[in-house]
């Protein structure tokens, strides 16, 4: 099985040694095509996703970043060897047909993804979870506008398949056969459960922890990096899965330290490593890293057996190693400058993990192994596992994205790219038609006035149906916005908040710089807050000498309130104080407007404006209002 290793929670002042063909990495993708539709397809599809476009020479056009071939039955396979995700724009049968002589195994095959040259059908092929083809294909359909044709009998039910949930978190199947026995049972609608003893925060995930309650279920995945159930026992847990069918799943999370004789080979490195961890109880496949002494980079030996084993390799100097305090000898003190290679060097790659075996000698080489805690990626991600029916199925969520004034040069990235992920996006009927335009392929559910709490629950009841869904909301969702009631209806729907340019800081903008000090929005609805609490509010503000934002300051049904709050204003701050006000702020027909608190009154004034009242240090420069901070003494 290809893994990719990061340096996360190693020291940074060592070496990392990794053999390249051994990992696994949907950037490193090449784009096949035969026809010219589909060598554009290739180029687009590169500039998306990243890898190489490998075209017919004669369609490659002399371009820099394109690997043209000759022979795309040579190519194709030599690609495939190499371990390449393959994309290719062709018929499938073209592509089996070159690729057949090659397939190994489920567990060794790269992904391999078939589509036609409009992008219209999007078909994995090969590795559709343990290369992670079928959730490629899907992105890659989004992408074109197409529909990804996944064939996976788990997919199809909608659950997550045990090997695409080991592709995720970085785990080897120690025994292929017990888990497509354990697929055929959720597959089967069986109860199944995870159980880890790898870590035990991975509640998080809806899974069984070491020593929970696992009774009722007819198999289980078990993470563990051990292979003997024995030493579980020994530890005093109660294993109530004996009647189970199991398939275990192992992290790599232990360090082999290694020192040896020089001139060691491989294979007796490789001999000791594995007699370790046979002496021990651990899978030979849970060894993630090899470390050792600095002095040791030329030994060819601990290089060729760390590329047997799929991992790499971390030095440390010898006041790092001797620094641990580890006992050793004075014969290798006095050859290598520490008393203790293997011991200290496993603890130190591991950071504060536990050692599993001390110094154990085997012929010309010395084993040490140390576990560190798994850390199952995606923990802490806005997503949740939980069991339906006994199988694993990642649940939908909820984003609720903030669309500032609903135009693309407002629209931040992140709103953006939430936009282009959701599956459904719904909202305000207005909020929905200034963004409409922006996301032509997606699925949009429109709502009135008044029904916010309606469409939060059907926002939830699609999520909870495994979608995707953007609940949208203008300006910031989290500022009179949809983020509170979704949050206080979500339950156990994972929900996201997404935030947006506000109003008040798009309006200030346009007028000038208003809010340079501090300030306070209110809003002059009320529809949700008692009109006595308004007028209130409004006086205390008035009073603060704050600059005052409000927000939706007049219908033709509360024209006399608004009136209402600009004698307030009037009362509290001199006529001549400069306010502004700004209606479609953002927007295409944006008006913008400085006048006075005396005047606010009798200004144009709708529920599309945003208005902001300055205080006793607001001032016209140049035109714009400008509330002064403090800045001008220092000039002085």
């Amino acid at each position: 099985m290809n893994r990719s290793f990061t340096t996360k929670g190693f020291p940074t002042n060592v070496e990392m040694v990794t053999d390249p063909h051994s990992m696994t990495d949907l950037h490193k993708i090449s784009y096949f095509s035969i026809t010219a539709g589909g060598s554009l397809l290739a180029l687009e599809l590169r500039d998306r996703f990243g890898g190489t476009a490998r075209l017919p020479r004669c369609q490659s056009l002399g371009c820099g970043h394109c690997d043209p071939y000759d022979n795309i039955s040579t190519e194709l396979p030599e690609r495939f060897r190499a371990g390449d995700t393959l994309v290719c724009i062709m018929a499938a049968g073209v592509a089996f047909r070159i690729l057949a002589p090659c397939l190994q195994s489920k567990q060794h095959d790269p992904a391999v993804i078939v589509l036609d040259e409009k992008g219209r059908h999007v078909v994995p092929l090969l590795g559709g979870h343990a290369a992670g083809a079928n959730r490629l294909a899907q992105e890659i359909a989004e992408f074109t506008g197409g529909e990804a044709v996944i064939t996976t009998a788990s997919d199809v039910r909608g659950l997550t398949a045990p090997d695409e949930l080991a592709r995720q978190l970085d785990l080897t199947i120690d025994d292929p056969v017990a888990l497509r026995r354990v697929t055929a049972l959720l597959v089967d609608g069986r109860p199944v459960c995870i159980e880890s003893r790898e870590d035990p925060g991975v509640e998080a995930y809806g899974w069984v922890p070491a020593g929970g309650d696992a009774s009722g279920y007819d198999g289980r995945l078990l993470i563990s990096h051990r292979v003997d159930g024995d030493a579980e026992a020994e530890a005093g847990e109660v294993d109530v899965m004996a009647g189970a069918r199991t398939a275990r799943l192992i992290p790599r999370s232990v360090v082999a330290g290694i020192g040896c004789r020089r001139g060691a080979t491989s294979g007796e490195i490789l001999d000791a490593i594995r007699a370790a961890c046979a002496g021990h109880g651990i899978s030979i496949h849970a060894i993630g890293q090899v470390a050792t002494i600095d002095i040791k980079k030329d030994e060819t030996g601990i290089t060729e057996a760390a590329t047997a084993l799929g991992t790499g390799i971390i030095y440390f100097g010898a006041s790092e190693l001797s620094g641990l305090g580890r006992p050793g000898n004075d014969f290798v003190a006095e050859r290598t400058g520490t008393p203790a290679v293997c011991e200290p060097a496993a603890l130190l790659a591991t950071g504060n993990g536990d050692l599993i075996s001390g110094k154990e000698a085997f012929g010309k080489v010395t084993v040490a192994l140390a576990l560190k805690s798994h850390d199952f990626p995606g923990k802490g991600e806005d997503r949740s596992v939980h069991f339906a029916n006994g199988a694993a199925v990642e649940t939908g969520r909820v984003l609720v994205v903030g669309t500032g004034a609903g135009t693309a040069p407002i629209l931040t990235a992140a709103a953006t790219k939430a936009l282009r992920e959701a599956d459904v996006i719904i909202g305000y009927r207005t909020y929905i038609e200034q963004i409409r335009s922006l996301f032509p392929d997606k699925e949009f559910i429109t709502g009135s006035m008044g029904a916010e709490i309606d469409r939060c629950r059907e926002a939830l009841e699609l999520a909870s149906s495994g979608r995707a869904v953007a609940m949208v909301s203008s300006g910031d969702p989290g500022v009179y916005g949809m983020a509170g009631p979704m949050l206080e209806l979500a339950d156990a729907i994972p929900v996201a908040v997404v935030p947006g340019v506000t109003s008040a800081q798009i309006a200030a903008a346009s007028l000038g710089a208003p809010l340079m000090n501090d300030y306070v929005t209110l809003s002059l609805s009320d529809l949700l807050t008692p009109r006595l609490e308004v007028l209130r509010r409004a006086r205390l503000a008035a009073a603060s000498d704050l600059v005052v934002c409000l927000y939706n300051p007049a219908s033709r049904k509360r024209r006399p309130l608004f009136e209402e709050v600009c004698g307030i204003f009037a009362e509290e701050r001199p006529p001549a104080t400069i306010a502004g006000w700004v209606r479609d702020a953002g927007g295409p027909d944006e008006t913008a407007v400085i006048t006075t608190v005396g005047n606010l009154a009798d200004q144009d004034i709708d529920m599309r404006t945003i208005i902001i009242v300055g205080n006793s240090r607001t001032a016209i420069i140049g035109g714009r209002m400008v509330t002064g901070r403090g800045y001008e003494g220092k000039k002085k």
